[in-house]
């Protein structure tokens, strides 16, 4: 055993009672504040000019991943977060037909997620030995590294079962100012408007997140290297917590502390006309113009992938790191530009074909933000120095050799983490495969566009009963789609080039061997550089860039989506002291931008599938009712009278199941950078379900509800023909009932008390979680008693839809609100 990992071990409190697992009582306190004041204040100077200003301010204090865990092994955060808004507004009348607006807002967010001062100003080498992290600068120490964090040590029934260390480590800040100016003008049948967007975002991460080392565990340190892909009832063979017993785990990486800056800078300009051309007819037309880019780095401390670059530390090969902006080293170049053409018409019209009939119609293009923050926080800004930070990360060469080891720390230079100059070779080291920085598309600056229309037809039955229907529908593309491009993919074609078929046993046994077996060499291939790790699979030599495994992307804008829907409504207006309203909608979601759903980013087609959220049919109902005076006796009339009952019922379709992936080991032969299988399982005709997920006839602590004989696996080094999703593969049904019951009390001029229950699941319905269907040949495991445990189609009752995140309270609950306003 590491004498480092003994040390740790040492951390982990004792059990709390008998028994080899689960036998330690995981408490732990979990505070949470949280408050929302805001003010609002309106000042009217004249009968022409006023102005308002509001501002609010939501505040949370609380823990964040509380484990139980004492100081410094726990990754307990405590969140202190801020999130301020300010908007000013003037208004002035200019003329009876002229009216300035003019607005100005601030939105200043910040949120130090930050582990344990204990934890962070932890001294490391000194109390472990473990050597290799970075000074923590950014928390008052100068020798201090923290604890490390150390991951994948609760993936196996024994074991930690937890991880341990800080697992975030930063100070967010965002900065969001905005101002717009907008003119009305009236002239006879014609409302004109036109006006100016301006705004600034500005992206602050001060982070030691990974500077003390993280270590990642896995089973392959302590498993047979013969068995690699194989697995015995369902588990994997090794165990993570052995192998960080040893001290040997299988990813590592340190980076240095951080301060990245990022700014984005929109504008927007606006006309557009209101014309009532006859008293029947009525036509919107207007034009839009966005200007922004994608998020620069204000200190020009950013680098990317380069295709085109030779890297020395690959022996020349193409594929190294460039540095924007100008001046020695770098690109003299922008990663991106802002798009200049994003011009949006909109049209709309409206047509009063009989007294109680009107048409409606419309269409505009609209354009979306780019550049989501959520990217950049993750995002390397190599260079190191005063130029930027640099990241480091340690991957194993073979399986079952470590990246790093306790015993020799992270095994790295100051050079390497500091460099004195910007290199194009600052990756890969000698016998590693390190991940390359992002490689940016250049076109990241575009905009998402979406181009939206609607026809309608609006009847009133009765004065009080109105009914309508529409066709709306939209087309999107230039959306957000990094899983769509793969640079560093082994395609068929580049194996058939150098004489290899997937269709070949030999062949495949081949590109799975690695150097260190000679077979490639006895075959007649080399080594593509010297220090490539011998290590490394035939298959990853054969890459575009073999020096690199997955080569991230970031800014992609290459996906599309397509919709279309009918959506009718009926609604009661107030009549009789009831109001009500009916939606139904039948719609019809398809996509290629989400990540997780793609097959071969070589053949774009085949994803566009079925959206993974995708709801074809939705049915929702509210209404309020008014409880009249009724009776003759004064008292039982005012006790009755006004009280309000009110309700929101929604019926809907069950979210699709995702098809099970592949076993066939493409993922091997052809490495690719998607977060999983390249392909999936074939349907065989077979029935999905062997329970109807909505008969609510079946124990789920008992059954096993996906039928594995609906699936077949594709043959060896071949391609699934099935789709992600498919929509007659779905979970259970899962309404939504919530009623509400309450009065309003006037007590004074001005003053007035409202008094509201509500109730959420008040039919108390069992909502299910999604059962486990990402391998069809998961074995299904049951106790002696007869309840299953795991393995294709096992529903996991002990997780609700509200711990996932469901939408729908699990449990019938209520409460009760007052209200009083002066």
């Amino acid at each position: 055993i590491s004498p480092v990992a003994a040390k740790i071990q040492a951390l982990i409190p004792q059990p709390s009672y008998a028994g080899l697992v689960n036998n330690w009582n995981q408490t732990y306190p979990a505070p949470k504040f949280q408050s929302v004041p805001s003010f609002k204040i309106d000042h009217n100077f004249n009968d022409r000019m006023k102005a308002s200003f509001y501002w609010s301010r939501f505040r949370t204090d609380q823990y964040v991943t509380p484990d139980g865990l004492p100081s410094p092994i726990t990754a307990l955060r405590i969140l202190y977060e801020r999130n301020e808004t300010m908007r000013l507004n003037y208004d002035y009348s200019v003329t009876p037909t002229l009216l300035l607006h003019i607005g100005a807002g601030y939105i200043m967010y910040r949120n130090p997620d930050m582990a344990l001062d204990s934890v962070l100003n932890y001294d490391a080498p000194g109390q472990l030995g473990l050597k290799g992290g970075v000074p923590n600068n950014f928390t008052g120490s100068v020798t201090a590294t923290g604890f490390p964090r150390l991951t994948g040590l609760n993936t196996n029934s024994y074991g930690m079962g937890l991880n341990m260390g800080p697992a975030n480590a930063n100070k967010y800040a965002i900065d969001k100012p905005t101002g717009l100016i907008n003119v009305t003008y009236v002239r006879g049948n014609h409302s004109y408007k036109a006006g100016v967007d301006w705004r600034i975002e500005a992206y602050r991460d001060r982070n030691v997140r990974g500077s003390q080392g993280i270590y990642g565990f896995g089973p392959n340190e302590t498993g047979m290297p013969y068995l690699q892909s194989s697995s015995t009832g369902g588990g994997t063979i090794g165990s993570a917590y052995a192998s960080f017993l040893l001290g040997l785990a299988n990813t590592a990486s340190v980076q240095t502390p951080q301060d990245p800056q990022f700014r984005k800078t929109s504008w927007s300009l606006f006309v557009q006309d209101n014309w009532k051309i006859t008293r029947k007819l009525t036509l919107d037309y207007g034009l839009r113009w966005d200007l922004q880019g994608g998020a620069d780095e204000i200190h020009q401390r950013f680098a990317e992938f380069s295709a085109n670059t030779a890297n020395p530390s690959a022996g020349g090969l193409l594929g190294a790191t460039i540095y924007e902006g100008t001046g020695e080293g770098r690109c003299n170049c922008k990663f991106t530009s802002a798009y200049p053409y994003a011009i949006g018409p909109r049209l709309g019209l409206a047509y009063q074909i009989t007294p109680k009939t009107v048409l409606r119609a419309g269409w505009g293009l609209t354009y979306g933000n780019t550049s989501n923050f959520n990217y950049i926080s993750n995002t390397p800004i190599l260079g190191g120095g005063s130029i930027g930070y640099n990241q480091i990360s340690f991957v194993a060469p073979a399986f079952g050799t470590p990246a790093a080891t306790f015993a020799q720390g992270l095994p790295y230079t100051q050079e390497q983490l500091y460099p004195s100059k910007l290199s194009p070779g600052i990756v890969p080291f000698a016998g590693q495969l390190n991940s390359p920085p992002y490689w940016i598309d250049i076109n990241g600056g575009r905009p998402p566009r979406i181009s939206q229309w609607n026809v309608g037809i609006q009847r009133e039955i009765t004065r009080d009963l109105v009914v309508e229907a529409a066709w709306v529908g939209n087309r999107g593309v230039w959306l957000a789609g990094n899983n769509l491009t793969d640079i560093n993919a082994l395609t068929p074609e580049r194996l058939k080039a150098v004489g290899l078929d997937l269709n070949n046993a030999a062949n495949r046994t081949l590109l799975t061997s690695t150097f260190a077996s000679n077979s490639p060499q006895a075959a007649g291939f080399k080594l593509p550089y010297a220090g490539f790790p011998t290590g490394q699979s035939l298959a990853q030599a054969l890459r575009p860039f073999p020096q690199f495994g997955n080569i991230p992307v970031l800014w992609s804008p290459r996906a599309n989506n397509w919709y279309d829907s009918l959506q009718a409504k009926v609604i009661q207006r107030m009549s009789h002291g009831l109001d009500a309203q009916l939606s139904f909608t039948w719609q019809k979601e398809l996509t290629n931008a989400e990540g997780t759903q793609v097959n071969d980013v070589f053949n774009l087609p085949v994803n566009r599938i079925i959206s993974g959220s995708s709801i074809p049919l939705v049915t929702a109902i509210s209404f309020n009712y008014n409880f009249p005076a009724v009776g003759q006796s004064k008292w039982m009339r005012m006790a009755i009278r006004d009280w309000r009952f009110g309700g929101a019922l929604r019926y809907q379709s069950g979210l699709p199941i995702l098809s099970p992936l592949a076993t066939n080991n493409l993922q091997t032969l052809l490495p690719r950078n998607v977060g999983g299988q390249l392909t999936y399982a074939n349907p065989t005709g077979q029935p999905y379900f062997t329970q109807d997920p909505n008969c609510h006839c079946f124990d789920p602590n008992g059954a096993f509800v996906l039928n594995p004989a609906a699936w077949s696996q594709p043959a060896a080094g071949q391609w699934g023909v099935a789709a992600p999703f498919y929509n007659n593969y779905r979970w259970q049904r899962q309404p939504s009932e919530s009623l509400s019951f309450g009065r309003t009390f006037n007590i004074t001029e001005g003053r007035s008390l409202q008094i509201r229950a509500e109730f959420f699941n008040v039919f108390n319905r069992v909502f299910l979680s999604a059962p486990t269907s990402t391998n069809a040949a998961a074995s299904q495991v049951r106790t002696a008693a007869g309840q299953t445990v795991s393995g294709f189609g096992y529903i996991n009752t002990s997780v609700t839809s509200i711990q996932t995140g469901g939408a729908v309270p699990t449990v019938r609950n209520g409460q009760i609100v007052a209200r009083f306003r002066w």
